[in-house]
């Protein structure tokens, strides 16, 4: 019977790499496009202390999954997989909830969405996940 894993803990990573990546350049792309720059200021409203602090610490919670998901640890997968659907609640913030995204930008930006479910699908898994955060695995 065939033992190995369907997807490597390489190409994991690679997934990983690319959201993260993917969200990276959708930013870039909307930070130096005028157009965009313009739209969002005239939409945009003013983040209040709270927001920012909620902001905040949920940027520092998402560096440590992420960082926990490279090294395969299994609180990581957990945290992701439970904590999915309720972060994207956090569109419901008032400074979230207008914004204006390019051509280019919204590409990857969408592209980022697409490999984040995919790693939310894996995590949930059980025959993808396991043999990636298997102990004797390594």
């Amino acid at each position: 019977m065939k033992t190995d894993s369907v997807i490597s803990k390489t190409r994991f990573r690679l997934v990983l790499i690319f959201s993260l990546l993917s969200f990276l350049i959708s930013s870039i792309f909307d930070a130096y496009n005028q157009t965009s720059i313009a739209i969002s200021e005239l939409i945009s409203r003013d983040p209040q202390n709270w927001e920012l602090v909620i902001s905040s610490i949920l940027m520092f919670g998402f560096v440590i999954v992420f960082i926990g998901l490279l090294l395969f640890k299994q609180w990581a997968r957990k945290l992701y997989v439970y904590s999915f659907f309720p972060l994207l609640l956090i569109y419901l913030l008032p400074s979230y909830s207008s914004t204006f995204i390019s051509g280019f930008g919204a590409i990857f930006y969408e592209l980022g969405n697409i490999l984040s479910t995919l790693i939310w699908g894996i995590l949930v898994l059980p025959s993808l996940y396991q043999p990636l955060f298997s102990k004797n695995n390594e």
